[in-house]
């Protein structure tokens, strides 16, 4: 993306395939990982030291609104 940067809006927009990916796979493992396996798999929630599930949240809040602000097309 940062290459395109200057370049038409076409090929700006064309090389942000490779972030949404990226964010994609990201969602996955930290909502599949640590929300689902880790929370519920594993019983993450029950624990006072081990409880990463506010943290994975927040990652996945996060991405999500990178994802979403990443798809805004300003011509």
């Amino acid at each position: 993306m940062f290459k395109n940067v200057k370049n038409d809006a076409a090929a700006f927009h064309a090389s942000k395939n490779w972030a949404v990916a990226g964010i994609i796979i990201g969602i996955v493992i930290w909502f599949l990982g640590f929300e689902v396996i880790g929370g519920e798999w594993f019983s993450m929630w029950q624990s006072a030291t081990w409880n990463g599930l506010a943290a994975a949240e927040r990652v996945v809040g996060f991405l999500i609104l990178v994802l979403i602000l990443l798809h805004l097309k300003e011509e």
